[in-house]
């Protein structure tokens, strides 16, 4: 029984040695990988930037009645779009009503006084200095009725503009004194995005010739909405060193869109601001050696096969990094699924994880 277990153990071991080491090479090249690659000196990937912007209204207004009184209507909703000139509150109308119709009976008086001591200038019976002063009375009578009509006007507040309804800042039937904050809105006329850019854009950014900006729609990044530039800050922040640029584009009618939500803001330059010899990789795509140095792994598209290659990279933008030498306008270069490669080993290129 032990020869037979023996023998039976002599016969295992001569099966395994039978698979040569070229075989076992071989079957380990069957084993592909994917990864992502990118063309080096590729326009859209050297050109074109992603950044994370916030969308904002035009304005945020806190708007108030300029005269006091009890509110009588607030006829709004938080969160409706209104058209300019809709009725948004109004207080109660009839002690301004009452003002202006005695500033318009004490017109009227001043009207006939005057008439009669015109009268009497032409007979010699009153000096001129009498009309002088009925003239002035008239025009101080003519000025209170002006004031009684804009007072009673100031009891309306009417959408100065296309608005969003943000918020409520008031009860009806309260008694408001001038100035207290009513309803807050948002001017919507059109939509602006905010963006932090590094210094080497901000320059190219306010030039609609020299870059192409587009928003992609939150959950929708298929849909583009051209972007036009409005404005950026001329002081960068103190800890990052970006500046914020400020695009405006159109009020999407189908879309719920709404200030505060975040977007991605895509900047790309167009080709006369390019360099030939520029080039730049994600992050992702160098590696580093033991000694310290930076390395790519070269995808050759006609073996499939991939090969680690010494870089000598500058500075740091965003997520890319300028790619100084080593390597060529139109290689590719694996910029994710490296963690895993060996010279030589066959992948195949994947679009996107």
């Amino acid at each position: 029984m032990k020869q037979l277990s023996f023998l039976s153990g002599l016969f295992l071991v001569g099966l395994l040695s039978g698979c040569s080491p070229s075989e076992a090479q071989t079957s380990e090249q069957h084993s592909v990988s994917s990864v992502r690659v990118e063309t080096l000196g590729d326009e859209m990937s050297a050109a074109s930037r992603r950044f994370v912007g916030r969308v904002d209204a035009v304005s945020n207004v806190d708007l108030s009645f300029q005269v006091g009184g009890r509110l009588l209507e607030l006829p709004v909703q938080q969160g409706r779009l209104l058209p300019k000139g809709s009725l948004l509150a109004r207080l109660d109308p009839a002690d301004y009503q009452l003002a202006l119709e005695q500033a318009e009976v004490r017109l009227r008086q001043a009207q006939r006084d005057l008439q009669r001591k015109q009268t009497l200038l032409t007979h010699n019976s009153v000096p001129r200095a009498v009309v002088d002063e009925a003239e002035d009375q008239l025009r101080l009578a003519q000025l209170a009725v002006d004031s009684a009509q804009r007072n009673l006007s100031y009891t309306r507040i009417d959408a100065p503009f296309d608005l969003l309804v943000t918020r409520r800042l008031a009860d009806a039937y309260v008694n408001l004194q001038p100035g207290v904050p009513v309803v807050r809105v948002q001017d919507v006329t059109e939509f602006r995005v905010h963006i932090s850019v590094p210094e080497d854009l901000v320059r190219l950014v306010s030039n609609p010739e020299q870059v192409k900006a587009v928003l992609l729609l939150p959950g929708n990044q298929q849909q583009r909405l051209p972007l036009e530039y409005r404005e950026h800050a001329t002081e960068p922040d103190e800890v990052i060193q970006t500046y914020q640029v400020t695009f405006g584009f159109e009020r999407p009618e189908n879309l719920n869109l709404l200030p505060g939500m975040t977007a991605t803001v895509v900047i790309t330059a167009q080709s006369s601001q390019l360099t030939p010899d520029h080039l730049e990789l994600p992050m992702s795509a160098i590696n580093t050696a033991e000694d310290g140095s930076f390395y790519v792994w070269i995808f050759n598209p006609e073996s499939g096969e991939v090969q680690p290659r010494s870089v000598e990279v500058g500075k740091l933008v965003d997520d890319r990094v300028e790619l100084l030498s080593g390597a060529k306008a139109g290689e590719q270069v694996v910029t994710a699924g490296s963690s895993r490669l060996h010279e030589g080993m066959r992948v195949r290129p994947f679009s996107q994880f």
